[in-house]
């Protein structure tokens, strides 16, 4: 919202036009969110007139009377704000009826006010009003942000689904057509390679249903007393073998043992993708690690490697969704680039956050802070 905020008053009574003016216009009143908007205001005294008003004065508010002499207020203010959802519109009539302040609140008024109103009570009225246009604005935005991360979704899967689906579909037809002859061994890359990739593939829909997932609280968080360090054992066990593809050398280093109360799927999500990444964007014979630790009122984990590093602008856009580093040395390396964008999003469930230090060239480490939920069970 600008500084400036439009109000147009249309009531058939002139004293009130011009009380409702005197009392608005170029007053400074403070938006819900802090600062000041000043308001513009203008007159008009039949619905004819409204509409002409509202066509070349575009306001952001309109305080109507509901005993126009040619149309119904409530009519008029359907009529004003159809395909305009950011017009908050204030009612007021001399005889109000509870009934008619319950239609006119469904077709949409912010408020009802009867006459005759102080200059106060128009004033809050006019509160009320800003408090829905921010409101309408802070919606509108939320609801363009989730348009384009659907469109950058789509976009990015069509372009890093295209690569895999088509090996897969080669390595296929090279086997449907007995290409390499009647033996199985020649075909053996062929469906390795198919399966590596068919399998980034679905790990990408795993990761964007996770992120949707913890984005839209539809998934049940259960907190229970467990052993992180076991935890850590366990994803260490998993990473195992993709590290020695690499000759990647793992370790954990973890108080034993390392008691918490979270959500075991959460810190499992945040082991594994830290971990994943130490594994995948390391140099061959290099090394990862995770260490745990805490103070009195936080949880860390830490991961290490020895990887390619990041320059600080690489990191910048690290943690956004499908925020990958792509350079010569990662052309190679399959993710989805909403792992890292999980973590975040896990971290701040627990008051939480990531902090990285990297080096181009020698290695990284991804710091998460928790912060620590006690209960019953766990020594204070």
């Amino acid at each position: 919202m600008d500084g400036t905020v439009r109000v147009l008053v249309v009531d058939a009574d002139a004293d009130t036009r011009r009380m409702a003016a005197e009392s608005l216009r170029g007053r400074a009143v403070p938006l819900p969110g802090g600062g000041d908007v000043v308001l513009e205001v203008e007159k008009a005294a039949s619905s004819c007139r409204c509409c002409a008003r509202i066509a070349a004065f575009s306001p952001d508010i309109l305080i109507l009377d509901n005993e126009l002499s040619c149309a119904a207020g409530a009519d008029l203010m359907a009529q004003a704000r159809e395909g305009r959802s950011e017009l908050a519109v204030i009612m007021t009539e001399a005889s109000p009826s509870y009934a008619e302040a319950v239609d006119v609140a469904r077709r949409g008024a912010v408020d009802f006010l009867p006459k005759p109103f102080t200059p106060e009570q128009l004033l809050e009225g006019v509160a009320r009003a800003l408090r829905f246009l921010e409101e309408t604005r802070l919606e509108r935005l939320h609801a363009l942000e989730k348009r384009r991360i659907r469109l950058e979704f789509v976009s990015v899967l069509a372009h890093e689904l295209k690569a895999p689906l088509a090996a897969a579909e080669s390595a296929l037809q090279i086997l449907d057509a007995g290409t390499l002859g009647d033996a199985l061994p020649p075909y053996a890359p062929l469906v390795a390679r198919a399966l590596a990739r068919l399998e980034a593939a679905r790990g990408m829909v795993g990761d964007l249903l996770d992120l949707t997932r913890v984005e839209s609280g539809e998934r049940p968080r259960s907190l229970e007393f467990f052993d992180l360090g076991e935890t850590a054992r366990t994803v260490l066990e998993e990473a195992a073998p993709a590290a020695r593809g690499r000759a990647v050398t793992l370790s954990l280093d973890a108080p034993a043992p390392f008691m918490v109360r979270a959500d075991r799927w959460e810190m499992e999500s945040i082991l594994q993708n830290l971990l994943s990444n130490a594994v995948k964007y390391n140099r061959e014979g290099g090394s990862a690690s995770l260490r745990l630790w805490q103070d009195g009122e936080h949880v860390f984990v830490e991961a290490h490697d020895t990887g390619i590093g990041m320059t600080p602008a690489e990191i910048g856009g690290l943690f956004r969704e499908f925020g990958r580093v792509r350079k010569r040395e990662t052309e190679h390396i399959t993710g989805s680039g909403l792992g890292l964008a999980l973590v975040r999003k896990l971290a701040a469930l627990y008051d939480g956050g990531v902090a990285v230090e990297s080096v181009p060239g020698e290695g990284s480490v991804f710091t998460v802070r928790l912060r620590r939920c006690r209960g019953a069970g766990l020594e204070d």
